[in-house]
């Protein structure tokens, strides 16, 4: 029996170089090294702990020697043992010597000596022993008694030739040193498992990044890790091992645990002047508590972890994607905008940014974000309208698993912990219902939130950008949206100006595209662009730019084509009522050039039926409580149709 190619390592202690020369006869030197020990009894038990403690995995013993090491060792010790048979040899032996025989015997008098001194008709004196001490003296008081010959150890011998009378050794029989052998190759075969299993525990436990206590039923140190000492300050050490630590223990709720056997989890404690995250658990084998064991880690490196994640999200796209510099304007009403959000922008209050579709709301977000201490986090986009209330209440809260039918396996973090630490930009905020806003308030009061279907609250550290096209104002006064909310969100209020008010960033805007296309600047002459300024553009800066678009790709190679932009102009103004606001374009636009009176003062049919759709879709809309799916059954049209033409 080999352990991956070592040999086992015993040490024979024994009184006796005759007990040792059979011991090694028989022992097999492929298996184990056998070191062998001759001690007398008062040495016997301090010799072998030595030996243990040197690496040695078995102490083999016989006779009274062996007997003495097993009662006051216990483990890791196999004592061969002296059996009737070998006894009467023994004695038979020493009638040579003489009929009157002194035998020892350790503890307790050997059985069947009245029998053996009948039938072979001598006389037996048998010598009890606990220590070295009482054998020397019963051995001699046995000699001064006439007793001519000591059957027993070795150091009965001693005692006895030293006294001038003759000695036998008890010898051990080969079956039983065989079977003495094979037992101290079971317990080392067991014992180096143990050891693996132990030493796999330890490494695991040293890699582990959270500290880790274990202790005993009394509350005395069994293990600890590196973490663990790291954390506490290096109070601990191997001194400590076995020896209570009451006061940690107290401060670990170890004590607790021990007395009431009941867990203690997520426990926030200040030890050692450092926030700790403690969970201590019992240690129940059958039902008993033998034991507990604490896991503990500092809260700034659960912050750090969380950092981490956040990092991994920025890293998935969370992340905005301009700045200040990419606001193109000449305007000084821009300037004066824009002056104002770089200063907003390096401080912590929630910002409301309202403006028309289409002036570049979230672009001043991505830019404010930029420009803020909290560019290098997270910055999460979401539009309000977007999406039905249910899934955006999922969506920016997240939710536990089974929360409803279809949650994800393991539930899903929200978009407001992704944003911990960064910005999240909540777009279209005039939209949510009165029952997310509700929701949204607690977010904006407290700084945390709790998942759908949850029962924990989850602390947040974000900046809120909110922002809308509607006059907030009028919602409030209609009871569509809460007067507290809009207080809290518009801390720090900005105005984006329609472009009608600022046509002189026309150009500098169109200039964006040139570059984009591969165009020249002079596909948009002086005329061209005199020509955009006398627009309203409703859609503002996302209707100028598809209008151009439209322009560049039909142009095709020319470099410029006057003409074709006359006719693109003209059908864009006679679709211009789409946007649900009047087309201010005149007859000065394109003198005599299909723009006549009664097509600028007339809409299309399809744009009168489009508006009164649009209000019915509104009436019905807030009649529902902007329940969009009881609106859609109501109307008798699909959920998507009905975003798409609230979008359009």
């Amino acid at each position: 029996m080999k352990f991956k190619g070592e040999k086992f390592q015993f040490s024979l202690v024994v009184h006796s170089t005759e007990v040792a020369d059979s011991v090694r006869a028989i022992s097999d030197l492929d298996i184990e090294d056998l070191n062998v020990t001759l001690v007398d009894l008062d040495r016997a038990v301090p010799e072998a702990r030595r030996l243990l403690a040197e690496g040695y995995e078995v102490i083999i013993g016989h006779g009274g020697t062996g007997a003495l090491i097993t009662q006051k060792i216990g483990h890791s010790v196999v004592n061969i043992p002296t059996t009737f048979l070998e006894e009467v040899y023994a004695i038979q032996k020493a009638m040579e010597y003489g009929r009157r025989i002194a035998v020892t015997s350790f503890m307790e008098p050997r059985e069947g000596m009245r029998i053996i001194e009948n039938l072979l008709d001598i006389d037996i004196r048998q010598i009890v022993f606990n220590s070295g001490r009482e054998l020397e003296h019963g051995v001699n008081a046995a000699i001064d008694e006439g007793y001519t010959v000591c059957v027993g150890g070795g150091v009965s011998r001693k005692t006895a030739i030293g006294r001038g009378e003759h000695a036998v050794i008890i010898q051990p029989n080969p079956k039983d040193i065989q079977a003495a052998l094979v037992q101290a190759r079971a317990i080392a075969s067991a014992r180096r498992k143990e050891e693996e299993h132990a030493q796999k525990l330890r490494t695991t436990l040293q890699i582990v990044s959270e500290g880790v206590i274990g202790i005993d039923a009394k509350g005395r140190l069994n293990f600890y890790n590196r973490a663990a000492n790291d954390i506490l300050g290096h109070e601990l050490g191997e001194s400590r091992i076995g020896r209570s630590f009451s006061i940690l223990n107290r401060e670990l709720g170890l004590t607790d645990v021990l007395t009431s056997g009941n867990p203690q989890i997520d426990e926030f404690k200040t030890i050692r002047d450092k926030n700790l995250l403690v969970n201590s658990l019992p240690i129940l084998i059958e039902n008993r508590i033998r034991g507990a064991v604490a896991l503990f880690r500092e809260v700034e490196s659960i912050q750090n972890i969380h950092r981490k994640i956040r990092e991994k999200a920025y890293c998935r796209g969370f992340s905005a994607r301009y700045s200040f510099g990419d606001i193109r304007y000449q305007s000084p009403v821009m300037e004066k905008l824009i002056q104002r959000a770089r200063k907003f922008s390096v401080t912590e209050g929630t910002i409301l940014i309202k403006g028309e579709t289409g002036t570049g709301k979230e672009l001043l977000a991505h830019a404010i974000h930029n420009h803020s201490p909290r560019k290098d986090q997270p910055f999460v986009a979401v539009n309000c309208a977007a999406l039905p209330e249910t899934l955006l209440e999922s969506e920016l809260f997240g939710y536990e698993e089974g929360a409803f039918t279809g949650a994800k396996k393991g539930g899903k973090v929200g978009l407001f912990e992704l944003a911990h630490s960064g910005t999240i930009y909540l777009d279209e905020i005039g939209d949510i219902t009165p029952g997310l806003q509700l929701r949204l308030l607690r977010v904006l009061e407290a700084r945390e939130v709790m998942r759908v279907g949850g029962d924990r609250i989850v602390p947040v550290d974000l900046r809120v950008i909110a922002s809308t096209h509607r006059d907030l104002r009028e919602s409030i006064e209609s009871g569509k949206f809460r007067e507290d909310l809009y207080y809290r969100l518009a801390q720090l209020s900005l105005q984006i100006p329609p472009l009608r008010q600022r046509p002189e960033d026309i150009p500098v805007i169109t200039s964006s595209l040139f570059k984009q296309f591969q165009r020249n600047p002079q596909s948009l002459g002086g005329s061209i662009i005199s020509y955009l300024a006398k627009h309203s553009w409703p859609g503002n800066i996302r209707e100028l730019n598809s209008f151009l678009e439209s322009y560049f790709i039909l142009l095709g190679d020319q470099a410029n084509d006057e003409d074709l932009f006359r006719d693109l102009f003209s059908e864009h103004l006679e679709n211009a009522c789409f946007y649900g606001i009047e087309k201010t374009a005149s007859e000065e636009v394109f003198p005599g050039k299909r723009n006549n009176a009664s097509t600028l003062q007339t809409p299309p049919l399809k744009v009168r039926l489009k508006t009164a759709e649009r209000a019915i879709i509104e009436d019905v809309l807030e009649s529902c409580g902007y329940d969009r799916q009881k609106t859609a059954d109501r109307l008798g049209i699909g959920i998507t149709t009905l975003w798409r033409k609230l979008k359009d």
